[in-house]
């Protein structure tokens, strides 16, 4: 992009995955960055700006109420838009050499997910390349805060992790600190989840072309974007492949061990029929395994099993675990790049879903 309008023509916006409005404020943040406006002069007017960009005067206003929002611009009535520095803009890249992996505390869960533990060493190796240090914490509303929040110019960004609560993420928005979200969601920073739907549905059916009709689903904890996602690609392939779907065969999990091997253990003692379990990620799975196998049935004679992420102890377990992978390597990558071009303030996409990978194993 043209970062001036001075003797400019008028220009389009480029074909991107960013909304239009999202691309202009990319674009007008660089220049003020880059003090193509200084602080205290005014943009041009909504006219000009709205001509050169080539888009309607609301676009063009989402664009500048977000700057606005994010302290780079205050309205005056009759005047304009008057250009400002962030309090946290003079913060230079060489005053922070740490970034952080932010994982949510939540009740139930035994320890953090292998799945994103196995990422976090990839992130650990990618800024050791690059001279950086990673930092690993888990935060809660209840908990202390951690220093690099209180402290933003200690930090030289932070990916997020999971379920994390809202308000961290609004004060790291507030406090201009570049940001990324894995499994989850967020409006202001770019996104990198999973295929959810598509990976259990790929999970399910596969335990279906195997001849399963009655499938457990192991869901993960409520209020995950992840739970819901797998519980409904679970729903889809049963309703595809004309069986039923049943709320009595979706049990709640919290991702780990312990919390498959007993949803199970609660389903047999139950004396409730299934030939199929379909869990949420491999360590509930591997649990369910244990819960079936000291029931006195066989896998896969008996049940057929199958989890999601491909972490490293599906690889050993005995029957080893089928699963569909996600590449915690490419996510770690894709998290990374993406964290140094917001560091950069260069334009990235919203969100990237990553496809999953059916890997058969000895348990279907």
């Amino acid at each position: 992009m043209d970062y001036t309008l001075k003797g400019a023509q008028t220009m389009k916006v480029s074909k991107s995955s960013l909304p239009l409005y999202k691309q202009i404020y990319e674009d007008l943040k660089i220049q003020i960055q880059e003090n193509h406006y200084e602080e205290g002069s005014f943009l041009p007017a909504e006219r000009v700006l709205s001509e050169h960009y080539q888009v309607e005067r609301l676009t063009l206003r989402k664009a500048l109420a977000l700057l606005a929002e994010e302290g780079y611009l205050q309205k005056l009535p009759g005047a304009g838009n008057k250009v400002l520095r962030p309090a946290s803009f003079n913060v230079t890249s060489q005053e922070a050499h740490s970034i952080a992996y932010i994982l949510p505390t939540s009740s139930g869960e035994e320890a953090p997910q292998p799945y994103h533990m196995e990422i976090c060493n990839y992130l650990e190796k990618y800024c050791k390349e690059e001279g950086l240090d990673l930092i690993f914490t888990k935060v809660s509303p209840s908990s202390p805060l951690p220093a690099f929040l209180a402290n933003p110019s200690s930090i030289k960004g932070i990916i997020w992790v999971g379920d994390i609560d809202a308000s961290f993420l609004e004060l790291a928005r507030l406090n201009h600190i570049p940001s990324i979200v894995i499994s989850n969601q967020s409006p202001h920073f770019a996104c990198i989840n999973n295929d959810d739907i598509n990976c259990s549905y790929t999970a399910t059916e596969h335990l279906i072309q195997k001849g399963c009709k009655k499938i457990v689903h192991i869901a993960g904890l409520i209020g995950y974007i992840s739970r819901f996602n797998r519980v409904e690609g679970y729903r889809r392939a049963l309703l595809v492949n004309g069986l039923t779907y049943s709320p009595e065969y979706v049990v709640s999990g919290d991702w780990s061990f312990t919390s498959g091997y007993n949803s199970i253990s609660t389903l047999l003692e139950k004396g409730i029929p299934f030939d199929g379990i379909a869990a949420a990620n491999d360590m509930m799975a591997l649990g369910a395994m244990k819960a079936v196998v000291a029931a006195g049935l066989k896998v896969p004679e008996d049940v057929k099993i199958i989890g999601i992420d491909n972490i490293d102890q599906s690889k050993t377990s005995i029957p080893a675990l089928t699963t569909v992978c996600i590449e915690q390597r490419s996510i770690a990558q894709l998290a990374f790049l993406f964290l140094k071009q917001a560091i950069a303030g260069t334009l990235i996409p919203e969100e990237v879903l990553i496809p999953g990978r059916l890997i058969v194993r000895e348990t279907t």
